[in-house]
């Protein structure tokens, strides 16, 4: 107690030293030296004429510090039953830290000093390490210098120099010295940090903690789980991890086996190669495929003895498969490249076909077990989906999807019953305008299926008499196959369904959906019908996957403000259990500030929910600078812990961050998805500029002379429209926005058929009014505030020309407007290099305009002489 309270005193006194614009790094970590026996034969010359000395051991590392965080009592490693422990030292009055005095050694000797440098902003500075004997450092990992000479006089001491430039958050130094066999100068090490202008020491603090903020490296970075599968008994499950190879753009995925009950390890396919898993439907066996130039294997596997079968091998276009019930045959799909795609010469036919893939089609085969027998089962003009095999594995139930250019949708969709045997066909429904996607009830004498509201003939539709539905609210459907009558099971249900399952070990319906701006799930009891909410206390559930004959489900879920596990549930007690962890140590350090829900109810008397995310170590009588973000269009910002915008990444950077789920969002009842119908921003426009203001009288720490707003897609329209109808804003980011309806609904590949429920029943030729008037570029020289336009320049969703065109507006109009391309990428930044890049220019925009520190962006992006 007495040596932590006199360490706590010398801590004070030896605060870190200032001289000038330099800061004496006074404060460090270090291990114990240890000597390190020279190898045999080290005094004999090698084939380049020179003996082994202590400069080997300099650029050999003993120690792994990859992902090594030193802290306080942590074990670095353990040499000769030695442990190197951490343990906390100050540096004399002259900022030096004394490693020894006067010992001598037979063999060289080896230390590692650590510290950590927070930085307040984006800053750059140099840093400088003294010692008389051999240095080797890392900074967040990256080696930065060696100092390989020794100074044997007392009063010389060489140096290593790296200018380095910092982003805002917490840096680890780590520093390896050795001291040669029978040298006398004192050991001593000493780090001088200058700090380059404009920036000040006030923006730097040395710390020995390794407690972060979350940064885009945290995102990116490190082993993520992205799916789980369980077995057809829940005995066994799959996992799949993904982990980024930085600095390359490549990543490497690979899949696990793992016994359900206690986790551990079965079998491992990493560095496999295979690809589209699946676990046998009654068997614990497990069945993959591997192609090779372009020629497909089936294998399968038994996870009890072993034994590995090649099912069928080397067919080529192989797309996908899927097992029978009886695990009799598989039915699967051949792909076939259509013709022309090529020719210098194209000529359209049809919207779809700017696509390079329309023309392609996939046919249905079946693989019988027995006796290897393979079937065609159909063929045409239109291709062939499979949907679901019946329980009985009798009947197969697929669909063709085809354009129709005149229906509401612009496509059309077909579903057939098979009955394989005979090959009798039975047609279930034919041109139905609202796609459905489709499963067995357990009995198989039901079809489960889900499609928008309008479907079935507007079964599903609970919107006033009048309104168009918003047919991406998706709804769940029974379909009776001996009466052909439809349940519109959800018709009075708010939350909108991402997937449904009709589980066959309790014959109840589970769905995965968003319900405001969580993602929850409901069971839907098929004999009491009623709806109820799985009490799981995650706010964003991604994966739900069940046993096929066990009362088990597998599910990846995460909080609003904690990153992503895997559970397994007892469909019976309800009772969670952990399956994987792996994100934890990528967080073990990241400290996160508080969520806290924040509604308002808007002059129409519509309440808006949302959220606000709180800076860690938030102080009410500081002034925050505030990020408004939306998405305005269909579906409400969810609830994600990562995703391409970590709200809380931009609060661990001192933001305020409001996200708000205005109207014609999904989740919150068909009345309220509705109003997204032939709006196009009118009413989201004015609900986020009084949510704004609302939000900054309710709360003073929040500085409105600092406030900017962001959306993408949707929200990047939202944001070219908010510009042109407020000044509000400090600032404004829009990634990949839609400045004119007209040319968006033209041009992307999507447009069109989003318009066909964005504008239901409204063009340009006979709504100009809305595409026009409620187009961004069209009011152009209304946008006075700076506006930084991203986008990708193969987005193919929305054209890069919709910022191009709307940037071109704004510099004739000689407004403050910035355009970045992103070369390669398509609507989302995917590339784990230009990923980082894109989401460094968004934090040094918020910088520069939000925090008044320009000195990121003109780093990232120099004034040039054009």
């Amino acid at each position: 107690m007495k040596k932590n309270l006199l360490f706590l005193v010398m801590l004070l006194l030896a605060a870190s030293i200032h001289a000038n614009d330099k800061l004496v790094v006074s404060q460090w970590m270090t291990t114990p030296a240890h000597q390190v026996p020279m190898p045999v034969f080290h005094q004999v010359e090698n084939t380049a004429g020179k003996v082994f000395d202590a400069t080997k051991l300099l650029e050999f590392d003993r120690v792994n510090l990859k992902d090594h965080f030193p802290e306080e009592g942590k074990t670095l490693t353990v040499v000769a039953e030695q442990e190197l422990t951490w343990t906390p030292v100050v540096s004399d009055s002259n900022g030096f830290i004394i490693i020894d005095h006067d010992t001598l050694s037979q063999n060289p000797q080896v230390t590692y000093l650590a510290t950590y440098i927070w930085a307040d902003r984006f800053v750059e500075i140099s840093l400088e390490l003294k010692s008389p004997y051999l240095i080797k450092a890392w900074f967040d990992g990256h080696e930065i210098g060696t100092k390989k000479s020794t100074e044997e006089e007392e009063n010389t001491i060489g140096k290593v120099s790296k200018d380095l430039k910092l982003e805002r958050g917490k840096h680890l130094l780590i520093i390896k010295t050795i001291k040669p066999a029978n040298t006398s100068p004192q050991w001593k090490v000493v780090a001088n940090l200058e700090i380059k202008e404009p920036f000040s020491l006030t923006d730097l603090n040395i710390s020995l903690s390794p407690l972060n903020r979350k940064n885009i490296h945290h995102v990116m970075d490190g082993l993520k789980a992205t799916s789980v599968n369980l077995s057809a008994d829940g005995s066994f499950y799959t996992i799949t991890y993904r982990r980024a190879l930085p600095p390359s753009d490549k990543s490497e995925s690979w899949t696990e086996l793992r016994r359900t009950a206690d986790n551990q390890l079965v079998q491992s396919f990493r560095h496999t190669e295979v690809s589209q898993m699946q676990w046998l439907p009654n068997s614990n066996k497990i069945s993959y495929v591997h192609t090779n130039n372009k020629k497909t294997t089936l294998y399968s596997q038994d996870i009890e003895n072993g034994q590995l079968n090649v099912l069928f091998e080397d067919l080529e276009n192989f797309a996908s498969y899927k097992w029978a019930p009886n695990e009799q045959y598989i039915i699967y799909s051949i792909r076939e490249e259509g013709s022309g795609t090529d020719d210098d010469m194209r000529q359209i036919l049809g919207m779809q076909d700017r696509q390079s893939h329309f023309r392609n089609r996939s046919f249905l085969y079946r693989f019988d077990i027995s006796t290897d027998l393979h079937t065609r089962l159909t063929y045409g003009n239109l291709s062939t989906s499979l949907h679901d095999i019946s329980p009985d594995s009798q009947y197969i139930i697929f669909a063709q999807n085809f354009p129709d250019y005149t229906s509401p949708s612009f496509s059309r969709q077909n579903v057939f019953r098979l009955r394989l045997e005979t090959l009798q066909l039975d047609t279930l429904w034919m041109n139905e305008a609202r796609s459905a996607s489709i499963s067995f009830s357990p009995d198989g004498n039901q079809l489960l299926a889900t499609a928008g509201p309008s479907a079935f003939d507007g079964a599903g539709e609970n919107v006033p008499q009048g309104t168009i539905p918003n047919n991406y609210d998706t709804q769940a459907y029974i379909y009776n196959l001996g009466e052909k009558s439809v349940n519109a099971f959800t018709k009075y249900f708010d939350p909108s369904v991402g997937s449904a399952y009709w589980n066959k070990a309790d014959n109840n319906i589970y769905l995965v959906t968003t319900d405001e701006d969580y993602k929850r799930i409901y069971r839907y009891d098929t004999k009491k019908e009623k709806m109820s909410l799985l009490e799981l206390s995650f706010d964003y559930v991604s994966a739900l996957d069940f046993a096929q004959n066990a009362p088990l489900a597998v599910f990846k879920a995460s909080q609003t403000n904690n990153y992503p596990r895997f559970y397994s549930l007892n469909l019976k007690n309800m009772k969670q259990t952990l399956l994987d962890d792996v994100e934890k140590k990528i967080y073990q350090h990241v400290e996160l500030g508080e969520v806290k829900d924040w509604d308002f109810t808007a002059s129409t008397g519509v309440e808006i929910t949302g959220r606000v995310y709180y800076p860690p170590g938030f102080d009410s009588e500081v002034k925050y600078p505030v990020i408004v973000y939306y998405y305005g269009g269909t579906t409400p910002v969810g609830r994600t812990f990562a995703g391409r915008y970590p709200f809380n990444l931009w609060a661990g950077s001192g933001y305020l961050v409001y996200v708000l789920q205005p109207s014609g969002a999904t989740g919150f009842g068909q009345e309220f998805s509705a109003a997204h119908v032939n709006n196009w921003g009118i009413t989201v426009a004015d609900e986020i500029i009084e949510g704004t203001k609302a939000f900054f009288q309710a709360h003073p720490f929040a500085d409105a002379s600092k406030v900017g707003c962001a959306g993408a897609s949707y929200g990047g329209f939202m944001t070219m429209l908010l510009m042109t109808r407020t000044d509000m804003f400090t600032t404004a980011i829009s990634h990949a926005g839609i400045s004119s309806i007209a040319s968006y609904w033209g041009e992307g590949y999507w447009g069109y058929s989003y318009s066909a429920e964005a504008s239901a029943g409204s063009f340009p030729w006979n709504s100009k009014d809305m595409y026009i008037n409620q187009s961004p570029l069209f009011h152009a020289d209304k946008i006075n505030t700076p506006l930084l336009l991203l986008t990708g320049d193969s987005d193919t969703n929305v054209p890069p020309g919709e910022s191009i065109q709307l940037y071109t507006a704004l510099k004739i109009l000689d407004r403050p407007v910035e355009l970045v391309m992103v070369k390669g990428e398509d609507h989302h930044i995917i590339t784990y290099g230009k990923r980082i890049k894109w989401h460094n220019t968004i934090m040094a925009w918020w910088d520069k305009y939000l925090k008044d520190q320009p000195q990121w962006w003109d780093e990232l992006y120099p004034e040039k002489n054009y």
